[in-house]
C-alpha cells in the first residue's frame, strides 16, 4: 500500500498540528479543533517555524489569524505553498466576507493517555490518603514508632502500584487492539523519516510516528476511534509487560496488606509492635 499526500501534516510545538481536510485546514490543539474552511483563508503565510493562518475580512476591519508555531521550516514552507495555489480555485470563496463566521471550534475529548495517567494518579492518591490515614491510626494508638515501617513502605509501594497499573494499561490497550481492532500497514513519508502515514475506514489520513525504519509498519487501530493506534511488537515483548505488570502491582498489595496488618496490630497488640522497634 503506497500512500503520497499531496499536503504534509505540520506538526507545531505544544501538540498542534495543522492539517488540510477536504475544503478545510484543521488546526488542532490538546483541548480543541478549528475547521477553518478554504473559502475563509485569505492566504496561509509560512514565516520559519511558524504558519500563520490569515482569515478573510472587509476592507477596513480587523484581520484575524490562527497561529501555530515550533513546526518543521520545509513542512510549513510546502504546507502554506500547496493551499495558497488552490486557494483561487475554491468555490464561493470571496475576499472581502468575514472568514470568521465560517470557522468551526469543538472541545475535543480528553486523550486516552491523559486518561489513563489521571486513572493512575487517583489510584496512587487514593492509596497515599490510606498510607496518612494508618499513620494517624498508629499515633492515636500510641505507637508513632511503626511510621518508620509505614511511610517509606507506603511511598515505594504506592510506586510499585503506579508502575504495575502502566504496565498492564499498556499491554491490555494493545492486546484488545490486535485482538478486535484493524490491522494494516501504514507507509513512511519519504521527507518526514519517523513518520508513517495510513488510511482509516472513512478515508481520513493519519499518522503515527516510530523509529522502527522501513518503508511499511504494521499498526492496529480501533474501529471506532482510528486514532487509537499501537504499533504490535513480538509476543515476548507483550508477554514480558504483562509480568511486569503482574509482579509490580502484586507486590505492591502483598505489601499494602502487611502495612494495614501493622495498622491494626499497633490497637491489637501494641507490644509486639514495641519490641521489634
Amino acid at each position: 500500500m503506497s500512500i503520497t499526500p499531496s499536503t504534509p501534516v505540520v506538526q507545531g510545538a505544544k501538540k498542534t498540528s495543522l492539517r488540510l481536510d477536504g475544503d478545510a485546514v484543521l488546526l488542532s490543539t490538546p483541548h480543541e479543533e478549528a475547521r477553518v474552511p478554504l473559502a475563509a483563508i485569505e492566504r496561509i503565510r509560512a514565516e520559519g517555524r511558524s504558519v500563520t493562518v490569515e482569515l478573510t475580512a472587509p476592507s477596513g476591519t480587523t484581520r484575524y489569524v490562527h497561529r501555530i508555531a515550533g513546526a518543521s521550516e520545509a513542512g510549513a514552507a510546502m504546507f502554506a505553498e500547496t493551499v495558497n495555489a488552490a486557494l483561487p480555485g475554491v468555490a464561493g470563496r470571496d475576499t472581502t466576507a468575514d472568514g470568521t463566521v465560517l470557522v468551526e471550534t469543538r472541545t475535543l475529548p480528553m486523550s486516552r493517555r491523559t486518561r489513563k495517567l489521571r486513572r493512575i494518579m487517583g489510584l496512587s492518591a487514593g492509596a497515599l490518603g490510606l498510607l496518612v490515614v494508618a499513620c494517624v491510626l498508629v499515633a492515636v494508638a500510641g505507637e508513632p514508632v511503626a511510621m518508620v515501617a509505614l511511610v517509606p513502605g507506603g511511598l515505594v509501594l504506592t510506586g510499585a502500584l503506579a508502575i504495575g497499573a502502566n504496565a498492564l494499561a499498556n499491554w491490555y490497550r494493545e492486546w484488545r487492539l490486535i485482538r478486535h481492532g484493524i490491522t494494516t500497514f501504514a507507509a513512511e513519508v519519504p521527507d518526514r523519516p519517523g513518520m508513517y502515514l495510513y488510511t482509516d475506514p472513512a478515508g481520513l489520513i493519519r499518522h503515527v510516528f516510530t523509529w522502527a525504519g522501513g518503508i511499511a509498519v504494521k499498526v492496529s487501530y480501533d474501529p471506532v476511534d482510528p486514532g487509537n493506534v499501537v504499533l504490535p511488537r513480538t509476543a515476548l515483548f507483550r508477554r514480558g509487560e504483562l509480568a511486569l505488570g503482574l509482579f509490580f502491582t502484586l507486590f505492591a498489595l502483598v505489601g499494602f496488606a502487611a502495612l494495614a496488618t501493622l495498622t491494626v496490630a499497633a490497637f491489637v497488640d501494641p507490644e509486639a509492635i514495641s519490641g521489634t522497634a
